[in-house]
């Protein structure tokens, strides 16, 4: 008896994502050195040229990035410059920048280190292993800056949240506080009348209500965060 093997099905890979790279730099020809240089080094990228700050500027209107290369001299501009557009762009809160600096200007790329940029690399350091670093280590820190981003706007979350549950339960919690305030003073000063008991109960019901009223608070409060990081992730 002849028997078949059935066909087993093809297994299609998901294709893998390429890198949107911007490269900024008023020299053609170091553009294109450093564009050879990323194939080099096996980035699976898709490549932006920008020659000044206005291509930049539009180049950052059109795509949303991952890895920006940012030459420090641009003619009347400088690379602090181009820094300073990409952190004021809402669509680039993800990319990570590389300044691109000669020799002898330490200074330069520490205050670009310090206005956010990711790494830095000189001219001279422009080698196939130095790129493999300097883009591992910048997509890293932009991964950890994303995350205390995250944290920093989940605990704005909170304070919102706080603030407004605040303010909606402030007429109510205020009326509370008035009335057993009022009991307080009222019993302090009939402690032996015969209404003495009464009073002593509806205190004790009133201040229930004050304690019954924070748990509420505490759930709508987490409720709210929970459900706004829940959207989040379905984004």
């Amino acid at each position: 008896m002849n028997t078949q093997t059935a066909p087993q099905p093809s297994v299609q890979k998901s294709p893998i994502k390429q890198m949107n790279v911007l490269v900024l730099d008023d020299s053609e020809v170091d553009r294109k050195t450093l564009i050879r240089l990323c194939n080099r080094a096996g980035l699976n990228c898709i490549m932006t040229e920008a020659d000044s700050l206005l291509s930049f500027r539009r180049a950052l209107d059109h795509t949303s990035f991952d890895l920006i290369f940012i030459d420090y001299f641009l003619g009347a501009d400088t690379g602090l410059d181009a820094l300073n557009t990409i952190t004021e762009h809402s669509n680039q809160s993800a990319a990570a920048t590389i300044m691109i600096a000669g020799e002898g200007q330490v200074g330069i790329a520490v205050e670009a280190m310090r206005q956010g940029c990711a790494d830095y690399l000189t001219k001279s350091m422009l080698t196939v292993e130095a790129l493999q670093k300097s883009v591992a280590t910048a997509l890293e820190r932009q991964m950890i800056m994303a995350q205390f981003a995250e944290e920093r706007q989940t605990r704005q979350m909170l304070e919102a949240s706080v603030q407004r549950y605040a303010e909606a339960a402030t007429a109510e919690m205020r009326n509370l506080l008035s009335a057993t305030l009022r009991r307080v003073r009222l019993m302090r000063r009939h402690k032996a009348g015969p209404d003495y008991t009464h009073d002593l109960s509806t205190l004790e019901v009133e201040i229930d209500r004050l304690w019954e009223a924070l748990p509420n608070f505490k759930e709508k409060v987490s409720n709210e965060i929970t459900d706004g990081q829940r959207q989040k992730a379905l984004h």
